[in-house]
């Protein structure tokens, strides 16, 4: 059972049990970070914590074993009463919530699709809005969820955030949460359809690393570096390996075209010569573009 796998069913548990994180963090005698982790499927429980979680909703749904982690997500919906309308994962994260049910059903299907070709390891070259003139690299991980949307983590150093990505038409929405300091940053990538992607580019949302956390727009562009293995244990070293690389790109290394299609004249002024008076990615002249096989360094 992979982290996203145990992710949705502890949700659906939850939910069911009218039971907060808070509350079970308490019960079990956990830091409550802990339980936000196993929730957003970051990590699994230990196999000790594994046994006192399964103890504890025992006892508030006699007859639940260690098995039952194991059984198809519907069986166990079934088991606590919970009715599925749609895609599993989707609405136990709270997508119903925002999504109309036809964008919903679209989402669904694309995402699920375009798993294959969006899993892997990943660097953004973003403008740094504290350092004018400097491009920064976050890292990025993308793997395919249990339904729907995938596992989109995204970090620097200690600062890691953990969402979705969920492919709609020719985008790419993305989401992560710093779990411990509740910074955000959501992203709209322009996306290809091929069997393999391998740039995309488009806007991040996020707050500036000030007092006043200030938010900030920025333009992205998002490169596939590799493949990911299919053992989880070698890829989250990965992971870790680039998320220790400094994050500031070396004066000259981003190429003169990347650093002209990042850096964006917008405003009035900009408007009146022509250009756009917003910060826009067009896709007429977007960099996304993909391959038809696996990732070749």
């Amino acid at each position: 059972m992979g982290n996203g796998d145990f992710a949705a069913r502890l949700a659906l548990i939850l939910k069911a049990l009218s039971l907060s994180r808070g509350r079970l963090a308490a019960d079990l005698g956990v830091d409550k970070s802990l339980v936000g982790r196993w929730c957003s499927g970051a990590v699994t429980p230990s196999s000790h914590n594994l046994v006192r979680l399964t103890q504890h909703i025992a006892t508030r749904h006699p007859g639940f074993t260690l098995h039952a982690w194991e059984v198809p997500l519907a069986n166990l919906a079934a088991d606590f009463g919970v009715s599925m309308v749609a895609t599993p994962r989707m609405i136990l994260s709270g997508f119903d919530e925002w999504l109309t049910l036809t964008k919903f059903r679209e989402a669904a299907e694309t995402s699920g699709a375009a798993s294959r070709s969006l899993a892997g390891f990943w660097r953004t070259t973003r403008p740094v809005p504290e350092f004018p003139g400097k491009f920064i690299h976050d890292h990025v991980i993308m793997e395919a969820g249990a339904d729907g949307p995938l596992r989109y983590r995204v970090g620097l150093f200690s600062n890691r955030l953990v969402g979705w990505a969920m492919a709609c038409s020719d985008q790419m929405y993305c989401c992560a949460t710093n779990q411990l300091s509740g910074a955000s940053i959501f992203c709209i990538f322009n996306r290809v359809n091929r069997p393999r992607v391998d740039v995309m580019d488009g806007i991040t949302l996020a707050c500036m690393a000030d007092a006043g956390g200030v938010p900030v727009a920025a333009t992205c562009l998002i490169e596939r570096i590799g493949d990911l293995s299919g053992d989880a244990e070698a890829d989250n070293a990965r992971y870790e390996e680039l998320l220790a690389e400094h994050p500031i790109a070396p004066d000259g290394s981003v190429p003169p075209e990347i650093s002209a299609h990042l850096w964006r004249d917008i405003g009035p002024t900009a408007l009146a010569n022509g250009g756009d008076a917003n910060l826009m990615m067009r896709s007429m002249s977007s960099l996304a573009r993909g391959g038809i096989g696996p990732f070749a360094p």
